[in-house]
């Protein structure tokens, strides 16, 4: 206890000896922390909200895979096009720095955040990230929509083709008419199962295609715009505060270990 006591004793001696070294590097480190944060041009973000559309019960698109694509150069080529601004290949790079896409929940919703020096460019850059993406799922959408309308033509051509059937059934049927011949009796036969299950088919077929209508006409659900952005008021970069605290923080720990070296080399046998 009595060492611990002076070994105290002797790091407050010290911290009284050594202070304007401790100062110094506070002082340095919280100034040139503020002046760099003062000097660092100010970051705007706007941000927008999107629910990704559904078909047939499942999303457009997985969340997942929209953000991934989204850091593609070809998508990152198409977002500069929309707003209007040349895109080489160091630009690629800076231009995905300010875009930031994330899910909310497993509802289907993105978030879009984009930052700009100014507020009007982090407005462009997110109306700009949704203009595409909206336009991308809308395209799927239509795809599905085509592949739908694709399903039901070849569906009404297969019943076009069960009623050429029952009618050539049943027109052979009455060509044989009633005869008393157990041959022709047992062809007629056959050709009457024909007919009914021809029949069967074409009913199923007709309910099939109509159920399918009906539920693609209510679980389709295009890409919406759920939050539209807005302009940003305030910058939400640099944070000078929180710079210079950190900063101050650091300051005081790092001149406290110089001051302890600096100590130890003048009298190594004070600070063990």
């Amino acid at each position: 206890m009595e060492e611990k006591e002076v070994d105290l004793r002797d790091y407050i001696n010290m911290v009284k000896k050594r202070w304007k070294i401790i100062v110094g590097i506070f002082l340095a480190t919280t100034i040139t922390s503020g002046v760099v944060s003062f000097l660092l041009p100010k970051t705007y973000e706007a941000s927008a909200m999107v629910r990704i559309g559904r078909t047939r019960n499942k999303l457009l698109e997985e969340p997942s895979t929209t953000i991934e694509i989204f850091k593609t150069r070809a998508m990152l080529e198409k977002v500069a096009e929309e707003i209007d601004i040349p895109l080489g290949g160091e630009e690629s790079q800076g231009l995905a720095s300010k875009i930031k896409i994330k899910t909310k929940g497993k509802s289907g919703l993105l978030e879009i955040k984009g930052r700009g020096k100014t507020p009007e460019e982090a407005m462009g850059l997110v109306n700009g990230v949704t203009v595409v993406l909206l336009q991308r799922h809308e395209h799927i959408f239509e795809q599905g929509k085509l592949i739908l309308e694709e399903y039901l033509a070849s569906g009404k051509q297969r019943l076009v083709e069960i009623e050429k059937e029952i009618k050539m059934l049943r027109k052979k049927i009455e060509e044989l008419g009633v005869t008393d011949s157990d041959a022709k009796a047992m062809v007629t036969r056959g050709y009457m199962e024909s007919l009914e299950r021809s029949r069967d088919r074409y009913e199923q077929l007709q309910v099939e295609l109509r159920e399918k209508k009906m539920k693609e006409s209510y679980e389709i659900v295009s890409t919406e715009l759920v939050i539209s952005p807005t302009t940003p008021e305030k910058p939400i970069g640099p944070k000078k505060k929180q710079n210079v605290l950190i900063a101050g923080i650091l300051g005081l720990f790092v001149g406290f270990v110089c001051a302890a070296v600096v100590e130890y080399f003048e009298k190594p046998p004070t600070i063990s």
